[in-house]
């Protein structure tokens, strides 16, 4: 893991100068990645999800804030808000040098989310479910509202094969010809998670030119004939830690829908992008099932398939995200091999 060395000193409040920012130049989206990696280091997991990570790379929406905090003119702080999200209100995301814990920098941070989150209302995301993110949380008068279960099984453990509802047949993404109808698929999939079901072109194609995808790893069902194929489901997986592993997986929220309606990142918001200090592993990205197209197994199947991809790879385990309020998803995870390994959580006013 890359070594960040973590020279700040407690900060005494008034030193901490502080911008609110609608964009970050180079030098800035620089000191955020460090600060990252820094604080990944420290609690073994990234404070960060896939969706801001992506967004700090290739740029984001309109209605996105960046909240940093510097003291002699280091980056001590950092928080993204994203206020498009209309419907379930604006979502945050933060981190806070290890060495200005405690010092009333996270709790400034929230303070200045609050003020800038339109009509009071946010979210936010602890990725990890870091022993401060609840007291802070509740000093700041926020409830726990959302958990996502990150689960994980061995892949050299027996895997049964797929059994496929009769005329579906597996193949591998192609793009620049499957997109349009993934993403109108997607759509439906996830009608009622707003930040999987709300994956735009440019966030397609900023996923597809990150160094982990692989299309072979984008597996895609279909019916018809050939020529007239209809895509009914999809399972994506992904492989962190890509480059040190030549394969070609967030933190969404969640990161954070499979045919009972569950993606695995983040992740929620994609949670999907953590870096979680270890090999190379697989993940069950996002798993979406044709909404007519329920109730025919064709979630299992399609799990089984992305499963067994990733077990073809050499790799040791595999992961995926999951609504801790989604029992039916949990139990064909839990049947599957997967068991619980570290949750993320919502904190909403």
């Amino acid at each position: 893991m890359l070594t960040v060395t973590d020279p700040i000193i407690t900060p005494p409040a008034a030193a901490v100068q502080w911008e609110v920012l609608p964009r970050l130049d180079e030098s800035d989206i620089s000191d955020v990645s460090l600060l990252v990696e820094r604080v990944a280091e420290n609690d073994g997991i990234r404070p960060l999800s896939e969706h801001v990570m992506l967004h700090l790379r290739y740029g984001g929406d309109a209605g996105v804030r960046h909240i940093l905090a510097r003291l002699n003119g280091a980056l001590i702080g950092y928080a993204h808000l994203d206020a498009t999200d209309e419907i379930s209100g604006p979502s945050a995301e933060l981190a806070v040098t290890p060495s200005a814990r405690r010092t009333g920098v996270g709790r400034q941070l929230v303070a200045h989310l609050l003020r800038e989150a339109p009509d009071g209302r946010l979210r936010i995301w602890a990725h990890g479910d870091h022993g401060g993110a609840g007291p802070l949380a509740s000093v700041m008068g926020m409830r726990r509202s959302r958990t996502l279960w990150q689960m994980r099984r061995p892949l050299a453990a027996a895997l049964p094969d797929p059994v496929w509802p009769d005329g579906v047949t597996l193949r591998s993404f192609l793009p620049g010809i499957d997109d349009d109808e993934f993403l109108a698929l997607n759509r439906r999939a996830f009608v009622d998670l707003p930040d999987q079901a709300g994956l735009t072109p440019d966030d397609l194609q900023a996923r597809m030119c990150e160094p982990w995808f692989d299309p072979e790893g984008f597996l895609i069902a279909v019916e018809g004939n050939a020529g007239n194929q209809r895509i009914v489901g999809f399972h994506w997986t992904k492989v962190h830690g890509a480059d040190a592993h030549r394969h070609g997986h967030v933190e969404r929220s969640g990161e954070h829908g499979h045919e009972h309606g569950e993606h695995s990142e983040h992740s929620a918001h994609d949670h999907h992008a953590h870096g979680h200090g270890h090999e190379p592993m697989g993940e069950v990205y996002v798993v979406g099932v044709a909404p007519d197209r329920h109730g025919l197994g064709l979630g299992r199947a399609l799990t089984l398939a992305g499963l067994q991809h990733l077990r073809s790879l050499g790799l040791p385990d595999a992961m995926l995200y999951v609504d801790a309020s989604n029992t039916t998803a949990i139990r064909l995870y839990t049947d599957l091999g997967f068991s619980r390994w570290d949750v993320d959580v919502e904190f909403s006013t």
